[in-house]
């Protein structure tokens, strides 16, 4: 058998260089330019996908009512029918109040509920596969970090509202792999983001805006089933409660199956949703709901890499793992949100979320590389316990002011996050904690070891967190092209981890940690060049605490600070149904965690290390002509130490995790005339090499590409039968350098509404 190793790396990282590049970049600003010409030839009446149940004024409007939180018209927004809501939305990712991608002043991209259909996205790591610019590192089975610009993104909001994100669950609606069933579209901006969202990490932020309830009755329902055990099925019902409209509700169900990567193994998602909506007055909106979400997986925690980092070559279902292998993960979230209509045009949001997650994993996990001359390695056990309570509070109000003749914009707003968290580890004997065996990759006998579950044996602590901070934002309209605009954000945040006396197998220390009033701020300028061009620039300071890192003295070392510059030009043709972007930028850091060289124990820091991130992207989005629509973007990004120190704790995957090149495309055209019902779509994912160094051996994927495509037929204007295939020519990989790639799978799915 054949090692998958070398053959997918004809093509090194930095090969594709941005000299090499910039024939592609200078093709898509043609194409740009000849959509701009095509403008006059296209139909206003294109019969594009119709608009998504709630579109982003939902969200600050209550159904049947005076808006609520909405910003004067501007000469950019006139523009927009009903086409560009549904393929360019508005978002609120980088900002309290709906705005097109032109007025805002940072890199932001939608996936729209019109793609999530298109393409059959199950998960955010579905959708963010085709997001611009974003990779994704699988650190586990069912784990997975998005990564932009080099940094991985910790900011996840849901409707606005940030939360804070804890890796040890994975399907809570703030974090890695939450099902898509409940969610109408998904926001992400990319670059630092922490105005709004809390501390300035560098990655960005994720908005996941829900469903919310019709004003007219909706049903819907959706039934797949595929290759490799894929099956799903989804009921979507909502509408008016009483003649007046005045009270409405909307309920989801899904369910989705799948068999994984490697034999035996599978995943299950059930996910229940329900919200209500009442006008409480002319111009009161309440909002409540929740939501309850179940996966599960026996999928492996061992990827058969070697100790000279070359993957293993075994057949790629090939399973590796324990046979009593099982995570669950269970997440209950309550929401509440009241919108008031305040007098000169202002509006005030209150919200409420909490989020309450358990979790437990019986796992079998790898221990270290095996041996490619015998296929032996060490493998591990541990049964974890995890639960965790996320409390998480916004208030804000924006609305209009005057000053110098002139009318601007302003939002003002405090929020306040809260974490509790109770973890028990369970390991095996007191000779042998970490129940290590020596076994066969071949052929792997590891019955469940027993886990006693006595104080010599187990590990429990608690983990409490918060952040609360103040933060006001203002657009100042300098001249009818011209727009100023200014943030800034006092954070405070505290953290405890104490540990009980008892079960305390490892004989850790509790600690308190926290940083008070700091400053993260932002300014922004956008200049309308036209009707279809816009420029702009924008400075965001970085200020990112580094948890749990302590120096010889005991105390925190110090937070990472920075900041980043951007520059681009934004473009909207055709009334807003299709925009481009071009994007210029840099990211600076300080202060990054180092091991202190001159601690023998080697388990303390200190904050030294520097980092900076240079790139460009570029983007094109919507209907070009009637019936054809493009979602395509290209990114070229270079990350580099600036000091020479290996000891720099996050120096490997800094450097590599994120490539220097990332290729994302989809197309899709509906046919005319008497076949307008069938529509065919393809599209593509490349990636330049990537590396991972875990537990002392690197792993290396060279340059890969992965096709899509999908034929649907809509039988009428309610009911379609789509088929999608994923991976289409089977392209055997590594994601991010230790998980398989999905091999090929094909879907069908009929979906009819009412």
């Amino acid at each position: 058998m054949k090692s998958i190793h070398g053959q997918y790396r004809t093509i090194r990282r930095g090969a594709l260089t941005p000299s090499r590049t910039s024939l592609a970049v200078m093709l898509l600003l043609l194409g740009q330019a000849a959509v701009a010409q095509a403008q006059s030839q296209a139909t206003q009446g294109s019969s594009a996908a119709q608009p998504a149940n709630n579109s982003a004024s939902d969200t600050a409007t209550a159904p049947g009512a005076a808006p609520v939180a909405s910003l004067p018209a501007t000469n950019v927004a006139d523009q927009r029918d009903a086409v560009a809501e549904a393929l360019n939305p508005p978002t609120t990712v980088g900002s309290k109040i709906p705005m097109t991608a032109r007025e805002i002043p940072q890199s932001v991209s939608v996936i729209t509920q019109e793609q999530i259909r298109e393409q059959n996205f199950q998960t955010l790591k579905d959708a963010m596969q085709y997001a611009p610019g974003i990779t994704t590192l699988q650190s586990d089975s069912d784990r997975v970090q998005y990564y932009a610009r080099g940094f991985p993104i910790t900011s996840f909001l849901v409707d606005g509202t940030p939360s804070f994100v804890n890796s040890s669950m994975s399907v809570t609606a703030d974090t890695f792999q939450p099902s898509l069933a409940i969610y109408d579209r998904v926001e992400v901006l990319t670059g630092p983001s922490g105005l709004l969202n809390g501390f300035g990490a560098p990655g960005g932020a994720v908005n996941l805006v829900r469903k919310h309830a019709q004003k007219e009755f909706e049903a819907s329902a959706t039934l797949s089933g595929g290759t490799r055990g894929n099956s799903g099925a989804t009921i979507d019902v909502g509408g008016p409660l009483n003649p007046s409209g005045s009270l409405r509700g909307r309920a989801v169900m899904s369910y989705t199956g799948a068999d994984g990567v490697q034999d035996t193994t599978n995943t299950r998602n059930k996910v229940l949703y329900g919200t209500l909506e009442a006008d409480l007055t002319s111009t009161t909106l309440l909002r409540v709901g929740a939501s309850y979400n179940e996966y599960t997986s026996n999928e492996p925690w061992i990827w058969g890499i070697y100790t000279d980092g070359t993957y293993g070559n075994l057949p790629r279902g090939h399973y590796y793992g324990a046979g009593w292998n099982r995570d669950t993960f269970r997440t209950t979230d309550l929401f509440a949100e009241l919108h008031q209509k305040l007098g000169g045009g202002w509006t005030a949001k209150a919200v409420f979320d909490y989020v309450y997650s358990r979790s437990t994993t019986l796992q079998a996990s790898q221990f270290n590389a095996w041996d490619p001359a015998t296929y032996t390695g060490d493998i591990s056990a541990t049964n974890n316990v995890v639960s965790e309570g996320k409390t998480n509070i916004d208030v804000s109000a924006t609305g209009p002011f005057t000053l110098f003749g002139r009318t601007h914009q302003a939002t003002i707003g405090a929020n306040y996050m809260r974490m509790v968290e109770h973890q028990s580890q369970y390991y095996g004997t007191p000779d042998n904690l970490f129940n290590v065996s020596n076994v066969n990759l071949l052929n792997i006998l590891y019955p469940m070891p027993v886990f006693p579950g006595t104080p010599d044996t187990v590990s429990r602590n608690n983990t409490y967190a918060k952040q609360y901070g103040i933060y006001a934002q203002t657009r100042l309209s300098l001249l009818d092209q011209l727009t100023l605009i200014l943030g800034g954000r006092v954070s405070w945040y505290q953290s405890k981890f104490a540990v009980d006396p008892t079960y305390n197998v490892f004989n850790m220390n509790g600690n308190s940690l926290g940083n008070a009033g700091k400053f993260t701020g932002y300014a922004g300028l956008v200049y309308d060049l036209n009707k279809t061009w816009s420029v702009y620039t924008s400075y965001t300071s970085i200020f990112q605490p580094q948890d749990n890192l302590l120096t010889t003295s005991g105390t925190l070392i110090k937070p990472i600070t920075g900041d980043q510059y951007e520059a681009g030009i934004k473009g909207e043709f055709m009334d807003g149904r299709f925009t481009t972007a071009f994007a210029v930028y840099q990211i600076n850091q300080s202060n990054r965690a180092m091991i202190d060289p001159n601690d023998p124990t080697q388990s303390h820091y200190v904050a030294l290390g520097k980092a900076r991130t240079r790139g460009f992207e570029i983007s094109g989005t919507g209907e070009l002509l009637s019936g054809w629509k493009l979602f395509g973007s290209y990114t070229y990004n270079n990350s580099q130490l600036e000091d020479s120190n290996s000891f720099d704790t996050i120096a490997s995957p800094f450097s590599s995790i994120s490539p220097h090149n990332i290729f994302k495309l989809w197309t899709s055209y509906r046919l005319p005339g008497s076949w307008n019902g069938l529509t065919v779509g393809a599209g593509v994912t490349a990636v330049s090499e990537t590396s991972t160094t875990r537990n002392g051996f690197t792993a290396n994927q060279g340059f890969y590409a992965v096709v899509d495509a999908s034929i649907s037929y809509a039988f009428t204007k309610k009911t379609s039968l789509s088929l999608n295939a994923n991976n289409l020519f089977d392209r055997d990989y590594f994601a991010a350098a230790y998980a398989r790639g999905q091999p090929r799978t094909v879907m069908l799915t009929l979906r009819t509404a009412y």
